[in-house]
């Protein structure tokens, strides 16, 4: 009886797993004949994709040849490249706000001049320094500003809308 039994689920199985070739061979067939490559655009693409992938990083320069003109040169004749310097309200609601609008990791909210009172007597060059270089739980700033803009940001942040005054260090 068992060897009957064994014959008839290798029966079974047999069917399951043809079954199975045959729908992943259906689907093969109609993926294949749903994206073809033969579209001529889609193919330009792909070969344009490549090449950019292929393209060299940088190139050798033999002595005798002349040295390429650099970007930036020829941009600064025309203004491009210069950044207009941000207000300091600007850069508060930029980098500042997420944090100084409601005291989120013990920040001073903006406005709150008592939170600011202690931070505003180390001075100026402190101040600075920990916004563009992060202190305790302030994560650095210096990418996201220049320090013009910081320090406006500070002049804004702590001056105008918390009126407290930050001596000179």
């Amino acid at each position: 009886m068992s060897g009957e039994q064994d014959s008839v689920f290798l029966r079974k199985f047999a069917w399951v797993i043809g079954g199975l070739v045959a729908v992943t061979f259906t689907l093969v067939v109609i993926a294949n004949s749903l994206f073809s490559s033969e579209d001529p655009d889609r193919q330009a693409l792909l070969e344009e994709r490549a090449m950019q992938n292929l393209a060299p990083e940088y190139a050798v320069r033999l002595s005798g040849d002349p040295a390429p003109a650099l970007a930036s040169a020829q941009s600064a004749d025309d203004g491009a490249g210069v950044m207009e310097v941000r207000s300091g309200e600007q850069v508060t609601q930029a980098v500042c706000i997420a944090c100084h609008q409601g005291n989120y990791l013990n920040a001073p909210a903006i406005g709150d001049a008592s939170g600011w009172q202690e931070r505003a007597g180390k001075g100026w060059e402190t101040l600075i320094s920990h916004v563009a270089n992060g202190y305790g739980n302030m994560p650095a700033q210096g990418a996201a500003a220049s320090e013009e803009e910081i320090e406006a940001a500070i002049q804004y942040m702590v001056e105008a809308e918390s009126g407290v005054e930050i001596p000179e260090s």
